[in-house]
């Protein structure tokens, strides 16, 4: 008997073990072919989102789903394909954004996408903007698949990439159920033409709930020459304005340096907001009483003290400067009026009225983030070059979001900083944390609450953008304010 058994045994053993190794291989085969078959079927209905495997003849499906009723849909799909017994739902939910936001940008060839956009319309956008603007080169570094998205999206991006494809420099922003549209226009037939172009798609857009906003302000045809009739009827003198709708300039410049330099000036103050430009150069002589190098002292000046009003305009005239308008706070009226006062050459009467803005209606911290973020997109707070000290060019932007942050009061933010690759890592991680103290520091001196407050320096390791290019480089410097969950 003990002889039978040192046979029996180990033999049926190993025919065991033969009959395992041969079902296991079989069912790995099987779990194959079922897996293969079953990212066909869901490639070919475009969910690529869906992940899939087996444990036999058993299924667990995968993924963040784009929509409410995706995943039973896939795995109704999967339940359909012959040889699948169960499907176990393992998936998530893509997380759903309010304010919902999203925006495109395009300074030439260069288009940038930011915010949120629907699962399905994330990956159709890159190939819509492709084939109505020819050469362009979008980065899409900050954007994301979000549900929630207002109805008819689908109907607002494709309006926005065909005003964007007549458009060279302009921007498209969706908040919600609106749509503004922001750009700026030349003086001139050609600037007239394209307005009454875009006005024309605006008009003919059907959008259902989304409202659209076009804050271009329709340009005016530019003076033939500086001798012309209508020279008369041009005031003596420089008004900038500034309101809902953008920044105007009107009047006369002595020189084109000049009129360059003033506008030069109004780009790097309010960034992709829209700026009218009524200038006509004459020289020559005076205005209003006032030499070539006088004027654009006083022009600078004015131009800095409007940048720092929420509305206002400034007007100089042979009867001297007025000021009008509402500023952001106190502190930023006190001090753009005594800057002011300090810059102007002797001589000049200036007569301000200005008053403090009625503060603004309170928002919860998601549309507070929003309101920051949209302003951040549509300007860039500047440094002076490879430092830490904030430009005057930037002080306008700075109060704006400061009147911002008091609308959510019991917010806490994040001032976070960021560079390009250019130099050390530790060098560029220094002057990131500097940058994100300095702009903490404006906004406790406006009142802001320290408290409120915590900077943070990211140096180069998140970029947004390619440190290829010089374009790309602009965009990774960049100060973003982030509210904190409590």
């Amino acid at each position: 008997m003990s002889l039978l058994k040192s046979w029996l045994i180990p033999g049926a053993l190993a025919v065991a073990a033969v009959a395992g190794l041969s079902l296991y291989g079989e069912t790995k085969k099987i779990e194959a072919d079922l897996t293969g078959r079953a990212l066909a079927v869901l490639e070919s209905r475009d969910m690529d989102w869906a992940k899939v495997s087996f444990s036999g003849r058993d299924a667990t499906l995968t993924g963040i789903a784009p929509e409410e009723g995706a995943a039973q849909e896939a795995s109704e799909l999967l339940l359909s394909e012959w040889g699948v017994r169960v499907v176990k739902d393992k998936t998530d939910l893509l997380t759903a954004q309010s304010p919902y936001t999203w925006g495109l940008t395009r300074k030439g060839e260069a288009l940038t996408m930011i915010g949120y956009l629907p699962y399905y319309e994330l990956k159709k956008a890159p190939a819509e903007i492709a084939a109505s603007i020819k050469g362009a080169q979008l980065e899409m570094s900050s954007v994301e698949a979000a549900r929630g998205a207002p109805a008819d999206i689908h109907k607002a991006v494709l309006l926005a990439i065909e005003l964007l494809a007549s458009l060279p420099d302009g921007k498209v922003m969706l908040i919600d159920d609106k749509l503004t549209l922001s750009g700026t226009l030349e003086n001139s037939a050609d600037g007239l033409a394209l307005y009454d172009k875009l006005q024309q798609i605006i008009e003919k857009a059907e959008l259902g709930a989304i409202a659209i906003d076009s804050q271009i302000m329709e340009p005016k045809a530019a003076e033939e020459t500086s001798d012309s009739s209508d020279d008369d009827a041009v005031m003596d003198g420089l008004a900038i304005r500034k309101s809902a709708d953008g920044l105007s300039f009107e009047g006369i410049v002595p020189s084109m340096i000049i009129k360059d330099d003033i506008l030069e000036q109004a780009r790097r103050k309010f960034g992709n907001g829209a700026i009218s430009d009524g200038l006509i150069v004459r020289g020559g002589g005076e205005i209003a009483g006032l030499s070539a190098q006088d004027y654009k002292q006083v022009a600078s000046a004015i131009l800095q003290a409007v940048s720092r009003l929420d509305a206002g305009q400034a007007i100089v005239s042979k009867d001297g400067l007025k000021l009008d308008g509402s500023a952001y706070y106190q502190g930023a009226l006190d001090q753009l009026q005594a800057s002011l006062q300090d810059a102007l050459p002797q001589g000049i009467a200036f007569t301000p009225a200005l008053q403090v803005s009625a503060p603004g209606e309170a928002v919860d911290a998601d549309a507070c983030q929003a309101l920051l973020r949209d302003a951040l997109e549509q300007n860039t707070i500047l440094f002076d070059s490879g430092k830490a000290s904030i430009s005057s060019d930037s002080f306008g932007l700075l109060d704006g979001l400061i009147f911002t942050a008091r609308r959510c009061p019991d917010s806490h933010i994040q001032i976070e900083g960021h560079t390009d690759s250019d130099g050390e890592d530790l060098v560029n991680q220094s002057l990131s944390e500097e940058r994100a103290n300095a702009v903490a520091a404006y906004l406790a001196s406006a009142g802001l609450g320290e408290e409120r407050l915590q900077a943070k320096g990211f140096g180069e390791s998140r970029p947004v953008a390619s440190n290829d290019t010089p374009e790309g480089k602009a965009h990774n410097r960049r100060i973003e304010f982030v509210i904190l969950e409590q």
